[in-house]
């Protein structure tokens, strides 16, 4: 007997960059890095800094930079 579970969950990267970065806001992490999760697909920290490609780097510093040129350029 073969059994297909057609109905199973699907969760691709947006999904969980969706869910991830809800609950950064929830938690009250800065805007800037939401937004910096948002547009690169992952998170920059320190322990995995060394591990990143400096394209994934510049990118990542490149999204925060680009939150804080549209916050100041709205307030």
């Amino acid at each position: 007997m073969i059994v297909m579970f057609e109905d199973e969950p699907r969760t691709g990267p947006v999904d969980v960059s969706r869910t991830l970065t809800d609950a950064m806001e929830r938690a009250g992490v800065h805007p800037a890095y939401v937004h910096a999760v948002r547009s690169c697909g992952f998170v920059l920290t320190e322990a995995n800094e060394a591990t990143l490609t400096p394209e994934q780097r510049q990118h990542w510093h490149a999204a925060v930079d680009q939150w804080f040129r549209t916050a100041d350029a709205v307030g």
